[in-house]
């Protein structure tokens, strides 16, 4: 036994030593040339410490779902160890979606700089996680050194097909005072042979049911397709609506395809005019289906609503993530399907991002793990992470935090369970300083996790941070370059969740003595978990500004007796 074993062991180390030591002067590299061809050249015609491969872990990624590239350097087996660069650019035509309004724009990111040690073997690898926020054609360049760049044409998709926007976690708000048109995308997959997308038929239905008005004017914005695989590709869409002749309300939205119906709820508001005081309101954390504790998560957040709908009455309604603890489709209960629900119970327009569980794709015990899967909560909530809309000469930008980073991707530890949020990529920095923000009016920020907290992550394999501001719990990436977007960006608030506690802060981590000195950076208690605190914060906005932003009780006395 002992003598297969190692044999076993020696055969495994030749194979390891043979995919090593090949020699590499059969490889070959597509290399783009100018006029968009390309050459196939010889590794050994390459340099040491430039770019002999590129491969993805998915080559037709899509929306919020991480994956990995791999890039391969030639070494420098007769000469000296050095460093190498490898700068990574991102250039996009995407889908962005702000004001109520969706376009298709353009945008160029270096959205990673990594190094990478040459040594004397024949080549190195250096993996890069690449977390994709714009559904759209992306054309990635690796640069390495002063070498000649490498492209790379990727599609980002969407996991679902559906009405993308407007939706049930993402309605469209539409002012006839400003515009009378109401723009709706839809994506869908066909095989390459079959004609494009069409919408035959659009509807919207108040959602009491009451009555039913046929949109009819159609103009196509915009439309393209982007690769699924080698036989299918997904189609985007975006046609607008002239709504004039129809009446103001609130509405369920259905659009007819040749292929499938679609139908989002709640999903498209039209006013007259915005007010110019509005209110809104913050709940986060839900966790509907979290085990181990007596609370009937679902129905105290039906309480809670019952109650916004009866006494505050709010413009809008934020939801920041967590709003179901775990998902599992061969349990009996469909968690994202009673958060259907209660989202619909609710009689103003709802807006919702992702937090770190709403990723949970199975029951957790007893520990968090890096799960990436949004599938679900695109499916049945919202198929966006990030977007903005305008309301009452306010901006507001709802962001994807990400899911859980730092210690659970490199080893347990039971000191410190709650894990930071990835946080935000050069991208998301990037669409807030030119896509999404607009700092000519005041503007709130709405995500999962906290960008600043009054005490710093600790234990075992903690995230560094040399910010004056406390890190625990907080987004990992691009802390302080989104702390100074929001210093220099007109930005009031900064509402999040997932600590479950009422914290207000300034960008240094403290206090404010002026709560009213924008950035706030303000932490919001779980609407549900505490049973003693059951609440939300209420936001009053006046001229554009925000007036008060207090954390209130949002239920009866009776809700403690049943």
């Amino acid at each position: 036994m002992r003598k297969e074993s190692v044999f076993i062991k020696t055969l495994a180390v030749l194979i390891l030593l043979n995919f090593t030591l090949h020699p590499v002067t059969a490889i070959t590299f597509e290399n783009k040339t100018g006029n968009g061809t390309y050459s196939m050249e010889s590794v050994e015609d390459i340099s040491p410490g430039e770019i002999i491969d590129i491969s993805f872990s998915n080559q037709h990624p899509t929306l919020g779902k991480p994956i990995e590239i791999i890039v391969t350097v030639k070494g420098n087996p007769t000469g000296q160890r050095f460093n190498e660069t490898i700068t990574v650019s991102d250039e996009y035509e995407g889908l962005i979606v702000k004001s109520s309004e969706a376009k298709w724009k353009s945008g160029n990111v270096t959205f990673d700089q990594v190094e990478i040690k040459i040594g004397r073997l024949p080549k190195y690898t250096k993996k890069i996680q690449w977390y994709p926020v714009v559904v759209g054609n992306h054309t990635l360049t690796f640069k390495a050194g002063s070498f000649p760049v490498k492209t790379k044409n990727v599609s980002v998709g969407f996991d679902v097909e559906n009405i993308v926007f407007p939706s049930l976690g993402c309605p469209s708000i539409v002012n006839k005072n400003i515009t009378e048109k109401l723009t709706i995308v839809v994506s869908e997959e066909r095989h390459v042979l079959e004609d494009s997308l069409e919408i035959c038929h659009a509807e919207l239905k108040k959602i009491d049911g009451s009555s039913t008005y046929i949109l009819d004017n159609q103009s196509i914005q915009f439309s393209t397709w982007l690769y699924v695989n080698e036989d299918e590709v997904e189609d985007e869409l975006i046609v607008n609506y002239n709504i004039s002749s129809i009446p103001c309300g609130f509405y369920n939205i259905t659009i007819t395809t040749e292929k499938e119906e679609y139908t989002w709820p709640h999903a498209v508001k039209i006013m007259d005019e915005e007010p110019e005081e509005f209110s809104f309101v913050q709940l986060t954390d839900p966790h509907i289906g979290k085990v181990y504790n007596l609370i009937n998560e679902k129905e105290m957040l039906a309480d809670v609503i019952h109650y916004v709908n009866e006494e505050v009455k709010p413009d809008f309604v934020v939801l920041s993530g967590d709003l179901v603890d775990w998902y599992n489709s061969r349990n009996k209960r469909n968690f994202f399907l009673e958060l259907q629900e209660i989202i619909v119970m609710c009689d103003s327009p709802v807006f919702t991002i992702p937090g770190n569980h709403d990723r949970y794709e199975h029951r957790l015990l007893l520990l968090y793990n890096p799960f990436y899967d949004l599938s679900n909560y695109h499916f049945y909530i919202n198929p966006l992470n990030d977007y903005a809309f305008e309301y009452g000469n306010m901006n507001f930008l709802l962001l994807d935090s990400g899911y859980d980073y730092s210690r659970w991707e490199i080893k347990l530890n039971i000191l410190s369970p709650t894990p930071e949020g990835s946080g935000l990529t050069n991208t998301q920095i990037h669409l807030i300083e030119n896509e999404l923000g607009n700092d000519e009016i005041n503007q709130n920020i709405i995500m999962h996790h906290p960008a600043v907290n009054d005490i710093d992550d600790y234990g075992l394999f903690s995230v560094p941070d040399d910010l004056p501001s406390g890190n625990d719990e907080c987004i990992a990436f691009n802390r302080a370059e989104f702390i100074e977007c929001c210093l220099a960006s007109n930005v009031s608030l900064v509402l999040a969740g997932h600590t479950h506690n009422n914290k207000i802060l300034d960008f240094l981590g403290e206090e404010p003595v002026d709560p009213l000195e924008w950035p706030m950076f303000v932490q919001t208690d779980s609407t549900t978990l505490n049973r003693k605190n059951v609440g939300g914060r209420l936001v009053d906005v006046e001229d554009g500004q925000v007036q008060s932003y207090e954390y209130v009780p949002l239920t009866y006395d009776s809700f403690f007796l049943t």
